[in-house]
């Protein structure tokens, strides 16, 4: 029987720390660089989402740095659908509801402090030009399809200078892509073609993992990785735009 999973809410968290165990990473963890020639620590977790999301981020000046406070709402679900219902309720007589079908994003938090808020070392605007998703199958996931890594130019401006940023908290928001289209239809291709299992409705389990590049006002490059669990599968997303 398909398992069907009706997801819509909507949530809103503030927040004066960064979040731990929300799948993040920054300058510091394995695979990132740069943090001391930009003189910054930059933490980061991404959270998954479909269809909407929205933001307000609020940096004040405070004598002892910046007091940065971020507050988020949408529809955040870890689970990516990758089939569509044509007529979410077939009961009816009127035209079809046709289910919410698009790219699976992902609302990437990034938090701004200064490496060493002793030193006279001005940091400089940083530039996020690209990123690169790697997928992992998880241990119970094993013989599920591989997905294709994904490489991604953005532009991303994070702005130390205004207000200046110091020894708080400076969050800076973004979307980036988690899952597109094309990569739910190879899955489910994969999938169709017998080569691979699944938990029942075609649920598997992955680790993305983000890799940001970026460079600074003053030439120095620097990276940063995010990594965020997340399962592939037929799930029932009818009304979630309602």
């Amino acid at each position: 029987m398909k398992f069907q999973k009706i997801f819509s809410f909507a949530f809103i968290l503030m927040l004066s720390l960064i979040l731990v165990g929300c799948g993040g990473g920054g300058a510091g963890a394995p695979g990132s660089t740069g943090s001391d020639d930009i003189g910054v620590m930059i933490e980061a977790f991404a959270l998954p989402y479909y269809g909407a999301i929205e933001w307000t981020i609020s940096n004040e000046e405070r004598p002892d740095g910046t007091l940065s406070t971020i507050v988020y709402s949408g529809n955040f679900t870890d689970d990516v659908d990758v089939t569509q219902i044509i007529d979410c309720d077939p009961s009816t007589a009127d035209v079809a509801e046709i289910e919410p079908f698009f790219d699976h994003r992902a609302f990437l938090v990034i938090n701004v402090r200064l490496l060493n808020p002793n030193s006279p070392f001005k940091p400089g605007t940083l530039f996020i030009t690209e990123y690169k998703v790697d997928y992992f199958r998880s241990t119970d996931s094993l013989t599920a399809p591989p997905i294709e890594s994904d490489r991604r130019f953005t532009s991303m401006i994070i702005n130390l200078t205004s207000p200046s940023v110091g020894s708080g908290n400076r969050y800076f928001a973004e979307t980036v892509m988690l899952i597109d289209l094309p990569r739910k239809f190879k899955y489910v291709e994969m999938m169709d073609s017998g080569r691979y299992t699944s938990h029942p409705s075609l649920i598997n389990n992955y680790t993305a993992e983000y890799t940001f590049y970026g460079k600074d006002s003053y030439g120095k490059s620097f990276t940063f990785k995010v990594r965020k669990d997340f399962s592939m599968g037929s799930y029932d997303y009818c009304g979630l735009l309602q």
